[in-house]
């Protein structure tokens, strides 16, 4: 595996600075349909400046959609906080309250799903990496959540499968 980590921050400083100075500045894109057409926008940037530069091709419609199983979320200090997503019955997402709040790098493995503010319509600074468990030794009923990571606990790596 080959830590990219700096290709996911060029990226994800590209990324934020386009929506905080070109949609959010702005105060007539402050609304949902602009956040729409940002995210397609996104998903242009995001092949052009992190799968390309990595010679990796995923399809634009899947990316931030589905999880790429090719870029794993290695904590990068012990124990790292986690926000683990805690579905209820009536309410399958939304909530990261989930007890386990910590995990050990060798213990999980993450795969990528997306960045995530807690306000789309606001400054965005992708604060969090939103991941899917892959593997989870301490607790294999959690593998197929999603999970909140934040950014500067994380490391990006890309496998060289």
């Amino acid at each position: 595996m080959q830590d990219i980590s700096s290709i996911f921050d060029h990226y994800r400083i590209a990324a934020r600075t386009l929506w905080n100075v070109g949609f959010w500045a702005d105060t007539d894109f402050r609304n949902w349909d602009s956040v729409e057409q940002f995210d397609e926008i996104q998903k242009i940037l995001f092949r052009e400046l992190v799968l390309r530069k990595v010679g990796r091709e995923w399809p634009v419609q899947h990316i931030f959609e589905k999880t790429i199983p090719f870029f794993s979320l290695i904590p990068s200090i012990k124990p790292t906080p986690i926000m683990i997503q805690n579905p209820r019955p009536d309410k399958p997402r939304g909530y990261w309250d989930h007890p386990v709040n910590r995990v050990d790098p060798e213990g999980v493995e993450i795969h990528f799903l997306g960045y995530f503010d807690w306000n789309r319509l606001d400054y965005a600074d992708f604060r969090y990496y939103q991941g899917v468990i892959a593997r989870f030794d301490t607790h294999p009923d959690l593998v197929g959540r999603e999970a909140l990571i934040e950014r500067e606990n994380t490391a990006v790596y890309v496998t060289t499968e």
